[in-house]
């Protein structure tokens, strides 16, 4: 298998309502890649979902038929050349033709592929954008009349992956001569010295500096939630939605693990994560807890963290499929459950706790108007600031996806004041 033989198989596997992580992951374990294909593939496979509004648009003014009821194998072929010849100009024009004519299993395949191919090289002309007709997008232009236009054209660019020093294991100079020992290239984060951005983790999954845990894969916005918590070492805190655990192992390390963290989770399978990635970083404070975080009960914590189950729209670039996937029915959905969470957390918390909201959405019908339901029914909570906890934010802490080449988040500190 190579390459562009995963990708084609990944794009399939979303059609059929897979995420595209998890089925890139799939293939990956089952062939191996070699790091060059595994990086050509993730590259293909993201850019193609990310482009995928365009590209078949593109393919419609050039096919002589209907493309929506084309063969599903056909379709991304198809996708997936567009893609590389409108924003991979390193990869030769015959070369993209030919490998996805190879993809055709009849003559009447291998012809019609070459044929549209062909029209759309002769056309050479590539439309700008034109307005998002998925619903998520639209909802960030009606959220963001000045940048929503910027934040969209950002999920079309490869994120920045970041990894995380383990300060339990190693010191930041440390873990930078482990890196450096294995060739292993890293930057500057934008805040904190134990976060560094890295070209790609096609590298670092299988290391044994990841292995050994000296570091973790964790972006850098995320971490601004852990310190917007600000665990103390000795205190109670609890992760009510844990999975798969990069934000609990991270107050662990910040908490010097000493105290106890609650680990919450409602599935099995997930709490495995959460789990193993404890064990590998060598933290003794954890105690997970099976358990839906709308039910679950417990008294006198300090701090509680629920990273609600959101639309992910603040992370489209590393998660293409939210497009296709999110409606308005889907946004009632998660807002009721966001709230219901975190309704339910605030029982855990002793008086002057702080119970900490965050998402990986931007969309305010999962932020802000949650933060305000909540605040209309219990009276004995107040905001805190984000700015007095963390180097960026205002009442609340917000990153836009393009603003710092992280994920989009929105978090909101509220403290239990009777």
């Amino acid at each position: 298998m190579n390459a562009r033989e995963a990708t084609l198989n990944a794009l399939c596997e979303v059609d059929e309502g897979i995420n595209l992580k998890d089925a890139l992951g799939k293939i990956f374990e089952k062939d191996e890649l070699s790091d060059e294909d595994r990086s050509l593939a993730n590259e293909l496979a993201f850019g193609t979902l990310r482009h995928r509004e365009e590209i078949d648009q593109i393919i419609r003014e050039t096919f002589d038929g209907d493309f929506g009821s084309l063969d599903l194998v056909i379709k991304n072929v198809l996708r997936i050349a567009v893609y590389q010849y409108l924003f991979l100009d390193r990869i030769p024009l015959y070369a993209i033709v030919n490998e996805a004519v190879n993809f055709g299993r009849t003559i009447k395949e291998k012809g019609l592929i070459n044929a549209v191919l062909r029209g759309i090289i002769r056309n050479k002309r590539v439309q700008e954008l034109r307005e998002p007709r998925a619903y998520v997008l639209r909802k960030i232009i009606d959220a963001y009349p000045v940048d929503g236009e910027r934040i969209i054209e950002s999920f079309k660019i490869r994120p920045t992956p970041y990894i995380r020093v383990n300060i339990l294991k190693n010191e930041v100079h440390e873990a930078e001569e482990r890196l450096r020992q294995v060739s292993l290239e890293f930057k500057k984060a934008n805040w904190f010295s134990e976060f560094k951005s890295v070209n790609h983790l096609g590298a670092i999954i299988n290391n044994p500096v990841m292995k050994q845990g000296y570091i973790s894969i964790h972006d850098e916005a995320q971490g601004l939630i852990c310190h917007l918590v600000a665990p103390q070492s000795g205190e109670k805190v609890v992760d009510l939605c844990s999975a798969p655990g990069s934000k609990a192992t991270y107050m662990a390390e910040l908490m010097r693990n000493q105290g106890m963290i609650i680990a919450v989770e409602v599935s099995s399978v997930r709490m495995k994560l959460v789990i193993e990635n404890a064990l590998r970083l060598g933290i003794t404070i954890m105690r997970p807890v099976l358990a839906d975080g709308r039910n679950y009960s417990i008294e006198g914590i300090d701090k509680v963290l629920v990273d609600a189950p959101c639309t992910n729209s603040g992370v489209i670039a590393k998660r293409p499929e939210v497009k296709d996937r999110v409606n308005k029915k889907v946004v009632r959905r998660l807002a009721k459950l966001q709230l219901d969470l975190i309704t339910n957390a605030a029982r855990f918390l002793k008086v002057g706790g702080a119970l900490i909201y965050s998402t990986c959405s931007i969309l305010p019908q999962e932020n802000e108007e949650v933060i305000q339901a909540f605040l209309e029914t219990h009276s004995n909570f107040e905001i805190e600031c984000a700015k007095d906890f963390t180097p960026i934010g205002d009442t609340f802490l917000k990153i836009l996806p393009g603003d710092f080449h992280t994920d989009g988040i929105f978090a909101a500190r509220l403290k239990k004041v009777k």
